[in-house]
């Protein structure tokens, strides 16, 4: 008897921890974001832009990668609400700004991965304007792109969406797994020109992180199976 008031205890308080070891990247990003600003400015100051990426690189794995995103909810071009716990896939998120010219091929480019990565990865592009601006600019992309936008005077509600903004600026993009947890960050997701080297390592570069974005949600999913059937 006394064992087994000993294993369930043991199995509540590892429960408990579990639950508190949760990180979310909105209180994660705050922590931290002031003290990696400072140190690119110190960069830049130094004439020294890639040692930038080194620090976005050492944040990233060291405090972002895995953290969770929370539920958001968005306005969508078309009408009506986007909602992510209505979503059964991992998710690229693109964050953008109509005033940031997007070329037609980056729009050809994203549509092609929605169409081929159907029902696997959920594609959401999110301008950070007024919906007649965000409409404007929005035009060109395919149904399975969902383009939505959040008009930066009424987002009130979301943290998470806040931290997502002012963190890393626009254009950037999040890869998020089914679960919630932060893949990887990619700050430079646009084609600058249309040079054929830049469109070579854009599709690259996005396929590399799509690639293993669907590798971890495989994982977690797996071990969220193993840790279910040890439970039972």
């Amino acid at each position: 008897m006394n064992k087994m008031f000993t294993i369930f205890f043991l199995g509540l308080s590892l429960s408990i921890y579990s639950q508190e070891e949760k990180a979310y990247f909105d209180d994660v990003i705050l922590q931290h974001i002031k003290s990696f600003n400072k140190q690119c400015d110190l960069a830049v100051k130094n004439d020294n832009i890639e040692y930038v990426d080194v620090l976005f690189d050492s944040l990233h794995n060291t405090y972002l990668k895995g953290t969770l995103i929370s539920k958001l909810r968005f306005k969508k071009v078309s009408g009506g609400y986007l909602k992510t716990e209505n979503i059964n896939t991992p998710i690229l998120l693109i964050s953008k700004k109509s005033c940031f010219v997007t070329h037609r091929e980056e729009i050809k480019a994203i549509n092609e991965m929605a169409n081929q990565y159907k029902g696997k990865l959920e594609f959401i592009v999110l301008y950070w304007d007024k919906k007649r601006l965000a409409k404007k600019a929005t035009k060109g992309y395919n149904k399975n792109v969902n383009v939505v936008y959040v008009n930066e005077r009424d987002n009130k509600l979301d943290a998470t969406l806040s931290s997502i903004k002012n963190s890393f600026g626009v254009p950037a993009s999040f890869y998020i797994t089914e679960t919630g947890q932060l893949s990887n960050i990619d700050r430079k997701f646009y084609l600058k020109n249309l040079k054929r080297s830049t469109k070579k390592e854009f599709y690259e570069n996005t396929y590399n992180d799509i690639t293993e974005l669907l590798l971890e949600n495989e994982t977690n999913k797996r071990e969220s199976i193993i840790s279910t059937r040890g439970n039972n």
